[in-house]
């Protein structure tokens, strides 16, 4: 899926002088009016620079339509809480997105951000703007649901009003809940499994120099790459790329890097990665896989690279198109040396948490 292009400094700049003109009075071509809003162009940015909360918000909601663009499961998303509106009922809120699914299915999406440290937290909407939004998703015809960043697990859910409890002024769930009841396999997420563990190789270049420094510091060049799973060597270029994508983007742990050496000469550096607590090993040796991650939040992390450095937001949206973030998995894989588990998570609407 490809962003269309548009020219933001063209058309969004006039758009943004003529909204901020209908408030002061800004006339076209007149010199002060054009300092004016650029002063308050600038002092608005450095607010809002200032404002991590606002931040991180606006980055999330740029996320999602890369995240919902990666899945695969959409024709169309656009950005829905953008230009003028006339109405006769004020009583409106416009969502963050229009998504049209590939089923046909036409589905409205509020995008919120959840960075709560107890998973146990409920996270709460006020019932008024939730009306608000549903007004307006029964005018144009289509549905509502809620996809909200648990960004504390890195987790995505989506969810329609019903998965939440109902109060007198709000509606919450809590992140366990959230996730019994995630509905976001309608847009193409699934966990990625595969035999732990995953490994790569830096093979290092026979004709230069390779050797360990004193402080345990690998200095050589690098001329090739191997993976492996499950100590068997990853061949087929697909299954590389795929195996590349789960070790950079997936949540398995890495290792110490262990050096490899032919006689006496350092041959390279090999990484394992596994799932992280013996109890998640264990389980994956039971079963014969381990689940890597949810596609979707993979996605999360790759995009978090072109965003976010040293905890803090640098950019909110990434010039990149949606499927820069994800990984291709070809329909019907069947995988030689890399086993995948692929494993499509349907909403329990029953689930309810014991007390």
């Amino acid at each position: 899926m490809k962003r269309i292009k548009r020219n933001p400094g063209k058309f969004e700049v006039i758009d943004l002088f003529t909204a901020l003109g209908r408030e002061h009075g800004f006339k076209v071509s007149e010199d002060a009016d054009a300092r004016q809003f650029m002063g308050l162009v600038k002092s608005s940015l450095k607010d809002s620079f200032e404002d991590a909360k606002l931040l991180h918000g606006k980055r999330i909601e740029s996320l999602f339509a890369h995240v919902a663009g990666a899945l695969g499961g959409c024709k169309l998303i656009k950005q829905e809480d953008s230009g003028v509106i006339f109405t006769n009922d004020e009583n409106l809120q416009p969502p963050d997105y229009f998504l049209v699914l590939k089923t046909g299915e036409r589905i409205f999406i509020e995008v919120k951000n959840c960075h709560f440290p107890n998973f146990k937290s409920p996270y709460s909407i006020q019932n008024d703007y939730i009306q608000r939004l549903e007004n307006y998703a029964e005018l144009t015809g289509a549905s509502l649901k809620f996809a909200i960043f648990f960004s504390r697990y890195n987790k995505w859910v989506l969810l329609s009003k019903s998965s939440f409890k109902a109060y007198k002024t709000k509606h919450s769930i809590n992140f366990i809940e959230a996730m019994a009841r995630n509905e976001m396999s309608i847009i193409g997420d699934r966990m990625i499994g595969t035999i732990p563990p995953l490994s790569v190789v830096f093979v290092a270049n026979p004709e230069k120099e390779a050797f360990i420094t004193e402080d345990d510091q690998a200095r050589f060049t690098v001329s090739e790459l191997k993976f492996y799973c499950a100590e068997k060597e990853i061949t087929a270029n697909t299954e590389k790329k795929i195996a590349f994508y789960l070790i950079q983007f997936g949540k398995w742990a890495e290792s110490e890097g262990e050096p490899l050496y032919d006689g006496e000469r350092l041959a390279g550096v090999r990484l394992n990665y596994q799932p992280e607590h013996e109890e998640d090993m264990v389980n994956a040796r039971q079963q014969g896989f381990g689940i890597v991650d949810h596609l979707s939040s993979m996605v999360s992390t790759a995009y978090k690279q072109h965003t976010v450095y040293d905890q803090r937001v640098i950019a909110l949206d990434a010039a990149a198109d949606p499927e820069i973030f994800t990984i291709e998995i070809p329909e019907g894989y069947k995988g030689d040396n890399l086993p995948l588990w692929q494993i499509e998570l349907k909403p329990n609407t029953d689930f309810s948490m014991a007390k």
